[in-house]
């Protein structure tokens, strides 16, 4: 399984090769779902902001985490396979886990907005339904979804060049939620995955949407 091997290894490997790229991003203009985030808190139920719990799933080393903590005023967690990127997280004051998205530590209907930060395409993909189902589990009746992640309209599989034997899937990742009533598509944009930008570059494609998750609508 592609998720022990990331517990293992990979998931320091990837941190490793990537902490210099997270370390000089300015989360002010150049991160695609700050702009997204600062929305939702505005339409949260909880009315202060310090009671607005957030997850992110693959966080890193909660650069992107501890800048909503700070700007926001939000109460923030964060799961991520990385030993060394968890270390680094808890360092900036993040309440970080080392595990993965399809064994969520957390208690149901906890939090107000779950993030998948660029993590599932690296995922099982026998453990999508699993996966889906930590994410409902763990937010509560109203409130938020958003995923950031390579897209396809069709699913495609790849062998990952980092490691052999591992393989990323590029998909359009909402419909893990969009097919359930309660989850509505909010938003959805399709980027470069480097400048942020529109392109035709298919290869390129990177996909940001947010779903509103409001099961009120239907109980």
């Amino acid at each position: 399984m592609q998720k022990k091997i990331f517990l293992e290894s990979e998931a320091d490997a990837w941190f490793k090769r990537n902490k210099n790229i997270l370390s000089d991003r300015d989360y002010s203009t150049e991160d695609s779902l700050i702009s997204v985030v600062s929305e939702i808190i505005v339409l949260c139920e909880t009315k202060e902001p310090s009671e607005i719990k957030i997850l992110e799933i693959g966080c890193g080393d909660g650069r992107r985490l501890a800048w909503i903590a700070e700007n926001f005023g939000c109460d923030v967690y964060g799961i991520e396979p990385s030993g060394a990127a968890v270390i680094e997280a808890k360092k900036r004051g993040i309440n970080a886990e080392r595990g993965t998205a399809d064994v969520l530590p957390y208690q149901n209907e906890m939090f107000d907005v779950v993030i998948y930060g660029f993590c599932l395409y690296l995922c099982d993909r026998e453990d999508y339904f699993r996966i889906a189902y930590e994410a409902d589990r763990v937010l509560k009746k109203n409130s938020w979804l958003l995923i950031m992640d390579f897209f396809s309209p069709m699913p495609i599989q790849t062998e990952y060049k980092h490691r052999a034997g591992v393989y990323t899937t590029k998909m359009d990742f909402k419909k893990l939620f969009d097919w359930h009533p309660a989850y509505t598509n909010y938003f959805h944009r399709i980027n470069h995955h480097i400048s942020g930008r529109f392109t035709d570059d298919k290869n390129e494609w990177v996909g940001i949407s947010c779903l509103r998750k409001a099961v009120a609508f239907y109980g």
